[in-house]
């Protein structure tokens, strides 16, 4: 069994290591875009607003993680 483990590393490795870069950059006629067209605006043209949302809705789970970890380690005594 080590040895098949050990010869399915050696397999992926070696396909992972010989699998060259690809870049989306890489295509000299610029982006593909299949529709002639502008976006419609919807407003969310700054993104700040979620990254701010993800660190306060993150900070808020946190905290009650740790306050639900502490009243139940006060129970459990």
């Amino acid at each position: 069994m080590r040895k098949l483990i050990a010869v399915a590393l050696i397999v992926a490795t070696t396909f992972l290591v010989n699998v060259p870069a690809v870049l989306a950059d890489a295509n000299p006629y610029g982006p593909y875009q299949p529709y002639d067209h502008k976006p419609i605006p919807t407003g969310f043209e700054d993104t700040s607003i979620f990254y701010i949302a993800a660190f306060v809705t993150f900070t808020i789970g946190m905290i009650l993680l740790s306050t639900v970890k502490n009243l139940k380690g006060k129970q459990s005594i």
